[in-house]
């Protein structure tokens, strides 16, 4: 029997307890026909392959959920009617906002429409909680090459159904069980470290003056109150090309590398907003796959932070945010070091839903969050022998409002990658008064490219 990670665990309680799934979406931009036939060849190496599964909820306290078989097929590839050129952001936006369930099924959804100048529009949108950006990524690019499942994301696990109501009663009893002793065991070791900080902080405190730096999160700065006071609300998202050639181009002309560039022109919008200024020493978190060959993990990304430094020196040597982002994805890969967060998800995972409601509460989104996929587009490019004109991949928060946005405080996440010469970046603006519209927001990325030297292409 495979049990949820902790990972998975944070995606199921976002959607079960806090009603707010999350979910990753693939779109393809075509500007030929893709033959049905190969949507339908695609849809059904999806459908055997990992993310076609299924949460089954534990009964006994303490033990983890487990995966099971899908209890409801996918739905057939979804071929629309045609739309417009002009209608595409539209689709993209509605396709993301379909109603996915992780524990009844389907997990995923594939659906395609022609555009009226003879191009296709693909998406592929699956629920986080069955598999993270990798893992899609993963699965679309095996289905692609008529495998269905991926070299790093393991079909193995799922119960079938065949087991006894008693047989896993008392598999979920002995997984409890365990669990608590995990829990306990984690907790006191996460105690005896957090004990030996204090005592150290202290004694670097006594000795040296305390200085505090911001941290760019504004929250000292009086909010100005631009979208309504409350009710439902999406944040903008805008998704845009440019040649690979031109961005690698723009990164090394600063000493940077093309994620030092995503970072840079992620700040850049950030800035522009007015969320945070020049003079604010910005963290931004960098998320990191740690997905492997034979990977049985749904989801298998960890993350780093680095800061930025006031002044926006960034801006003619990317050169200090790349040295950062090395060291800390240096660290990150030092398993030799077990943080105190690590040893405490044994204990995180064993809280009841009504625990995890009331922690939420204080939850917080980052303020700058930047997203490197690479090269993966690569991969996922040709659909049926048709080259795509571009790939975009990002995450999604599903029945946001403006006073969920507003507490958890978050300002900027962008996903960038390459498929080939093309190189695209998605934008979300989760801040509803700094980033109001899409408009906004698709100014405040065209200023950054021409910063840049980048020639943007707007979906």
């Amino acid at each position: 029997m495979e049990r949820l990670t902790y990972d998975d665990d944070l995606f199921l309680r976002m959607e079960c307890v806090l009603g707010v799934p999350v979910v990753n979406q693939i779109v393809w931009r075509f500007d030929r026909a893709v033959a049905p036939d190969a949507l339908r060849s695609m849809w059904r190496m999806l459908a055997a392959g990992p993310i076609d599964r299924s949460v089954r909820r534990a009964r006994v306290p303490g033990a983890r959920d487990s995966w099971t078989a899908a209890r409801r097929a996918a739905d057939p590839v979804v071929i629309g009617s045609p739309i417009a050129r002009g209608a595409v952001e539209r689709w993209i936006e509605d396709e993301a906002a379909v109603t996915l369930d992780p524990i009844g099924g389907p997990a995923w959804r594939l659906s395609a429409s022609s555009v009226d100048d003879g191009g296709t529009v693909v998406s592929l949108v699956g629920s986080h909680v069955v598999g993270d950006g990798g893992a899609l990524t993963s699965a679309a690019a095996a289905a692609l090459a008529g495998h269905a499942v991926p070299d790093d994301f393991a079909r193995v696990g799922l119960d079938d159904g065949s087991a006894s109501a008693t047989a896993i009663s008392r598999a979920d009893l002995s997984d409890g069980l365990g669990r608590f002793g995990a829990a306990l065991s984690g907790a006191a070791r996460a105690l005896g470290r957090t004990a030996l900080e204090v005592i150290r902080a202290r004694t670097t405190a006594s000795a040296a003056p305390s200085t505090v730096v911001p941290d760019g999160s504004g929250a000292d700065r009086p909010r100005v109150i631009v979208a309504p006071a409350e009710g439902a609300w999406t944040p903008s998202t805008v998704v845009v090309d440019c040649l690979s050639s031109e961005w690698s181009a723009a990164a090394a002309s600063k000493g940077g590398s093309s994620n030092s560039l995503l970072v840079a022109v992620v700040l850049g919008i950030l800035t522009g907003s007015g969320r945070v200024s020049t003079e604010d020493r910005v963290r931004v978190a960098l998320p990191v796959s740690t997905r492997t060959a034979g990977d049985r993990r749904a989801n298998a990304t960890s993350g780093v932070s680095i800061h930025v430094d006031p002044g926006a020196g960034y801006l003619d040597d990317l050169g200090e945010i790349r040295a950062a982002s090395k060291q800390a994805f240096r660290n990150q890969a030092d398993h030799s070091v077990t943080t105190t967060f690590e040893l405490l998800k044994p204990l995180m995972q064993l809280l009841p839903d009504a625990i995890v409601a009331k922690l939420a509460a204080s939850g917080s989104a980052p303020l700058c969050l930047c997203s490197n996929l690479g090269a993966r587009g690569v991969a996922l490019r040709a659909i049926g022998g048709v080259d795509a004109t571009a790939v975009a991949m990002r995450s999604i928060t599903q029945n946001t409002d403006v006073a969920l946005l507003r507490r958890t405080g978050g300002g900027v996440s962008a996903w960038w990658n390459e498929s080939g010469e093309r190189a695209t970046l998605c934008v979300t603006g989760l801040d509803p008064d700094s980033f109001p519209s899409k408009e906004h927001l698709r100014g405040l990325v065209e200023a950054e490219f021409d910063r840049w030297g980048l020639t943007p292409e707007f979906w």
